[in-house]
C-alpha cells in the first residue's frame, strides 16, 4: 500500500514539475521585459555558463558585506568590505549548487529559479552538472530587491547524497548556515572548527545579503539532464561522471571552479567576464514591474497560452479575460502618476497591439 503510495506520489510530482518545466521560454520573456536576465529553466549548456559567472563573481570579483570596525574616539561603526568565497571552502566541498532565484507572481510566495549542481570525483576532478529547479517559500527577500545569486557548499557526502534525491528540502534533510568569508580569499580560522554540512552565500547587486533559505525545495530536472547528455541517467550517476560524451559547453564551468578553489593550471580563457544575473541593473528609464501601454503582451499570457497554458478561473472554470491582466494602479500609488502619463502620452496614437489584442 505504502508503496504505491510512494510512486503515485512522485509521479504526480513529476508531471507537476515537468509542466512548469514547459515555461521557460515565455517566463524568461517576461523577465527580460523587467530588465533582468533569464532566471526560469533553460538549457544546461546556459546554466552551466550562467553558475559559472556566479561563482566567479563570489570567488574572485568579490561582492560587498558589512563589517562592524572599532572607532578611533566611539563605538563601533559599520563599514562596507570587500569579500570572497575562500579558496579553501571550495577546495574542500564535496559538491556545489549554483543557481539564481527570483521572486515573481507566479509563486504563492517566496521565490523560484533554477541552476546546476555538482560534485567532485573519487579522482578529485569535477563532474558534469545536473540541472536543478527550486522554490523557496521562506526566503526573506529585501524591499527593492528581487533577484538573488546563490552558491550553496555541499561539505559532507551525506548531505551530498541527499542532494541527489528527486528533491532534496534545505533546512529539512540537510542543515545549512551562511559560509564563511574571506577578504581576497584568505580563510578565516573559524571555518575549520564547527563544519556544517551545507554552507549558504547570497548577494545581489554586488552586495552580500544574510537572508536564510531554509525551506528551499531543489528539484532534479531528469527531463534536461536526459536531453543535454543524450541518455538518461540517475543524478548519482551524472554526479560520478559516468555521462558517455561530457559536452565541451560545460568546460567554462570547470574551469571557474578550478580558478575559485586556487588551481593554477587554468585556461584563463575559459573564464567568463560577463556578469552574474544578481548584479545587472534593472534597464534606466523603466519602472520594474509596469508594463508598457502599448506592450502586446505585458504580462507573457500570450506566450503562456502558445505554450497551452490556458489561464482559467479557479471557481468558474471559464478562460480568465484580459481585463484581469490589466494594469490598473490606485491614485494612492506611488508609480500612478507615471503610468497615467504614459496614457496621456499613447492616447493620441493609432490602436496599438495590445488594444487590438482586448477587443480580440
Amino acid at each position: 500500500m505504502w508503496q504505491r503510495v510512494k510512486t503515485g506520489s512522485k509521479a504526480g510530482f513529476d508531471k507537476a514539475y515537468a509542466a512548469l518545466d514547459k515555461l521557460g521560454p515565455p517566463i524568461n520573456k517576461l523577465s527580460n521585459k523587467l530588465g533582468s536576465e533569464a532566471f526560469w529553466p533553460t538549457t544546461l549548456d546556459k546554466e552551466s555558463d550562467k553558475a559559472a559567472r556566479i561563482l566567479k563573481s563570489f570567488c574572485k570579483d568579490g561582492f560587498y558585506a558589512e563589517e562592524e570596525v572599532e572607532a578611533a574616539d566611539g563605538p563601533k561603526q559599520k563599514q562596507k568590505v570587500l569579500q570572497k568565497i575562500p579558496e579553501h571552502v571550495i577546495r574542500n566541498a564535496k559538491g556545489l549548487a549554483i543557481f539564481t532565484t527570483m521572486r515573481t507572481g507566479l509563486w504563492v510566495s517566496g521565490a523560484g529559479g533554477s541552476g546546476i549542481l555538482i560534485a567532485k570525483k573519487e579522482d578529485g576532478t569535477w563532474s558534469p552538472p545536473s540541472g536543478i529547479m527550486l522554490h523557496t517559500a521562506g526566503l526573506g527577500f529585501l524591499i527593492g530587491v528581487d533577484i538573488y545569486d546563490c552558491v550553496v557548499v555541499i561539505n559532507s557526502q551525506r548531505a551530498l547524497d541527499a542532494f541527489t534525491k528527486v528533491r532534496c528540502t534545505l533546512g529539512g534533510e540537510v542543515s545549512a548556515v551562511a559560509g564563511p568569508l574571506g577578504a581576497g580569499g584568505t580563510l578565516e580560522t573559524s571555518v575549520h572548527k564547527h563544519q556544517a554540512p551545507v554552507y549558504t552565500y547570497l548577494k545581489s547587486r554586488g552586495f552580500y545579503a544574510g537572508v536564510q533559505i531554509d525551506g528551499t525545495i531543489i528539484v532534479e530536472r531528469m527531463d534536461e539532464n536526459e536531453r543535454f547528455y543524450g541518455q538518461k541517467l540517475p543524478v548519482a550517476e551524472i554526479l560520478a561522471g559516468k555521462v558517455r560524451h561530457p559536452p565541451y559547453e560545460i568546460q567554462r564551468l570547470l574551469e571557474t571552479i578550478k580558478a575559485a578553489q586556487g588551481d593554477a593550471d587554468i585556461d584563463e580563457s575559459l573564464i567568463p567576464t560577463e556578469a552574474a544575473p544578481g548584479d545587472y541593473e534593472i534597464d534606466d528609464g523603466t519602472s520594474f514591474g509596469v508594463p508598457k501601454m502599448d506592450d502586446p503582451d505585458p504580462y507573457g499570457v500570450l506566450a503562456l497560452e502558445k505554450e497551452g497554458m490556458t489561464l482559467k478561473e479557479a471557481g468558474t472554470q471559464k478562460r480568465a479575460s484580459w481585463e484581469q491582466f490589466s494594469f490598473n494602479p490606485a491614485p494612492t500609488s506611488p508609480i500612478y502618476p507615471i503610468y497615467t502619463r504614459q496614457s496621456q502620452d499613447l492616447s493620441a496614437r493609432p490602436a496599438s497591439r495590445r488594444s487590438s489584442w482586448r477587443s480580440s
